[in-house]
């Protein structure tokens, strides 16, 4: 989602820390809610469709919905591109993580590597910058980048419920949202709003009792191979603090391993308890039971944006062949 920010960064969904701690660990505030839903569609009491809970939780059928949807946009931007005279390839689109992948959120053999990435930052994500752009000369370029965004003052803002984006209404980005979901505005409201209201559970995650049982069995878990730390984020945390104010200082290199080693030592320790207690799946299933428990404007909001996808899911079919 090509989205600029003009007030607040949006709230990142930290998967991780997120299914690990229940909490999202990404702002010190909570997320305003959502401005623009429209409560009189769906009555309060009215039971949310399965799709809904997984837009909000990212889990069940969300991947494949998304990587279905960010697939026909890369196919709708190649043949908008092609017309424009320019190369862009009409790739297959990853599969997005989700929280029902422990095994992938916990991640063993990063952290067998890099610990909770405190002294060595673990190399940026994503593909490399495609030889066809960094190949073309600057006026080139600045004519792809035309074609691609449209001019750079051409933008709507939508409030999303966790910051105002700005999203480009111009180009063969925003031609091809528009395509899927009718207009960029329900783009950007269909791809950050859920994750707003993903935010507002954050806090009540680790009071649910299935949360609590596999948090008590991960705390038994730690203490037995020597690091009693009371939650996930309290050990991530303890190590920064501690890395802060004096590791990040301490220009030897022996104390410098020695923090390394026992970063990577309670990171490995604090993944293999998570999994060992299922504690990913406790976060999850708790988060998905508390969809139901936001207030009646925002399951209206929520109603509404599972409809915009399913329609954009049906034209993403067409667009990709299915």
């Amino acid at each position: 989602m090509h989205a600029e920010v003009t007030h607040r960064p949006p709230r990142a969904v930290c998967l991780l820390v997120a299914a690990l701690a229940g909490l999202a660990g990404c702002s010190g505030s909570e997320p305003a809610g959502p401005a623009t839903a429209r409560p009189e569609r769906t009555p309060p009491a009215a039971r949310l469709p399965a799709a809904a809970v997984d837009m909000v939780t990212r889990s069940g059928t969300w991947p494949r919905t998304q990587q279905t949807l960010d697939t026909a946009v890369n196919e709708l931007v190649h043949r908008c591109m092609k017309r424009a005279g320019f190369a862009y390839p009409a790739a297959r689109a990853p599969l997005p993580e989700a929280f029902d992948d422990a095994e992938a959120l916990v991640d063993l053999d990063r952290r067998k590597r890099y610990g909770y990435g405190i002294a060595a930052r673990p190399p940026a994500a994503g593909p490399p910058p495609a030889p066809y752009y960094t190949g073309l000369d600057e006026d080139r370029r600045r004519r792809f980048d035309l074609a691609f965004s449209g001019p750079p003052g051409v933008k709507k803002e939508v409030e999303t419920g966790m910051g105002t984006v700005r999203v480009a209404d111009r180009g063969c980005g925003a031609e091809a949202r528009r395509r899927l979901t009718g207009d960029v505005v329900s783009w950007a409201r269909m791809y950050y709003v859920p994750q707003a209201l993903n935010g507002r559970l954050d806090a009540q995650v680790p009071r649910q009792p299935g949360y609590v049982s596999a948090l008590t069995g991960w705390r038994v878990c730690m203490t037995e191979r020597g690091h009693p730390f009371p939650t996930p984020e309290k050990a991530r945390k303890s190590l920064a603090d501690a890395y802060g104010n004096s590791g990040r200082k301490n220009a030897q290199l022996k104390a410098d391993d020695a923090f390394r080693w026992k970063e990577r030592a309670i990171a490995v320790a604090d993944g293999e308890c998570a999994l060992k207690m299922r504690l990913p799946q406790a976060a999850l299933a708790g988060r998905r039971a508390l969809v139901a428990s936001l207030p009646g404007k925002d399951r209206a909001l929520l109603a509404e944006l599972t409809r915009l996808q399913s329609a954009a899911l049906e034209r993403a079919e067409r667009v990709v062949g299915r």
